[in-house]
């Protein structure tokens, strides 16, 4: 078991308009997007140049018409010019143009300028740069992704995650990438369990821009909170789709089959892996359980996470079960993982109670 905070991250740094209530309002965004968006093949980096808008702010010329940045786009051209992004963003915009155009100009690369037009309708209108890739890279569209995503939801059981205290249903756009967080909390499993069941959920991650790689997670959860961590996690898998070749088709090939194949498993597999966890017995008691978890050798597991653990397990053992269980004391050890301040401990004892799961397997 461990927790998930990736929904919780994009929760927590979103812009109000990045945020929506639905699917559909979701795929409407990203149709906007494809509908704004203009590609130029094979442009020269040394024909680039940055200038100063009326307005102070950098923005491209050259052989194109005037073009905003965005601050990914920003970042690319910066590294481009083999300048760091950061160091150009606290200069003056007229020394940060001139310190791109001397990059530039040292540059015998070609990419793709893929931006978007401020009115769809007006070719000739306003523009703003949202990439530049290299050729090989093989463009994703977040539409085509969130159009699968309806049809998940119609034919169900797949809905957005429960509100988190904003109202906030886990699905989120802009123009640097796209993430939606999808529940079945209509198919309970174990619910006998003392947890009272787990869930199946997924992440599906993408960017139309070169940011990130296409990705599904898929997991078993026991709740959500209101901002959005995912707790209780176990049979964590991932599908990741780099953004070249045939990426297109991969990416949607391995949505569709991955998806539909969790949502449609047999859950007597899983209950019956659980179950075999809450009977296994690390000891007849405590000193029992801590010479067997330590003759394990578990990295970042040592005797008073142990011992810890046991106390949590043992104090919500309505919850987990036996503490002295394998289920039992991983759901201890991951609670005391939740406390923890420094990120890196805590991710090391929440692998760790994965490895006491796994002695009963």
């Amino acid at each position: 078991m461990t927790t998930l905070t990736k929904a919780n991250d994009n929760w927590a740094r979103r812009a109000p308009d990045e945020r929506f209530a639905s699917v559909q309002a979701l795929h409407e965004a990203a149709l906007g997007y494809k509908a704004a968006a203009r590609r130029t093949r094979n442009v020269p980096v040394r024909q680039l140049e940055a200038k100063v808008s009326d307005d102070g702010a950098v923005v491209l010329n050259g052989s194109m018409v005037e073009t905003k940045l965005t601050n990914w786009s920003f970042g690319q051209l910066a590294k481009e010019a083999d300048a760091p992004a950061a160091y150009l963003s606290s200069l003056p915009a007229k020394l940060a143009a001139d310190c791109l155009n001397s990059g530039f100009s040292k540059s015998d690369a070609s990419r793709e300028l893929f931006y978007s037009l401020d009115n769809p309708t007006d070719s000739a209108g306003m523009r703003t740069l949202r990439a530049m890739t290299s050729g090989r890279y093989s463009r994703i569209w977040n539409s085509d992704i969130t159009r699968r995503l309806l049809q998940l939801e119609a034919e169900g059981p797949w809905q957005p995650a429960p509100a988190a205290f904003d109202g906030s249903r886990g699905l989120y756009l802009g123009d640097r990438d796209m993430f939606a967080f999808m529940v079945d909390n209509d198919r309970r499993i174990f619910e006998k369990g003392p947890a009272g069941g787990l869930s199946r959920g997924f992440f599906v991650e993408n960017s139309e821009v070169g940011a990130a790689s296409f990705k599904i997670m898929s997991f078993l959860y026991e709740f959500v909170c209101g901002n959005h961590r995912v707790w209780g996690v176990s049979e964590v898998k991932e599908v990741k789709i780099r953004h070249v070749g045939a990426a297109n088709t991969l990416a949607f090939d391995g949505l569709e089959a991955e998806l539909i194949r969790y949502a449609n498993s047999s859950a007597d597999e899983t209950e019956l892996q659980i179950e075999r966890m809450r009977r296994y017995k690390l000891g007849k008691d405590l000193d029992e359980v801590i010479d067997r978890v330590m003759g394990l050798r578990v990295s970042g597991l040592g005797k008073k996470a142990i011992v810890d653990g046991f106390k949590v397990a043992e104090e919500y053992a309505d919850w987990y079960g036996d503490p002295k269980s394998s289920w039992g004391l991983a759901g201890g050890l991951t609670q005391v993982a939740r406390d923890m301040k420094n990120a890196d401990d805590r991710v090391a004892l929440e692998r760790a109670s994965a490895k006491v799961m796994e002695v009963a397997l």
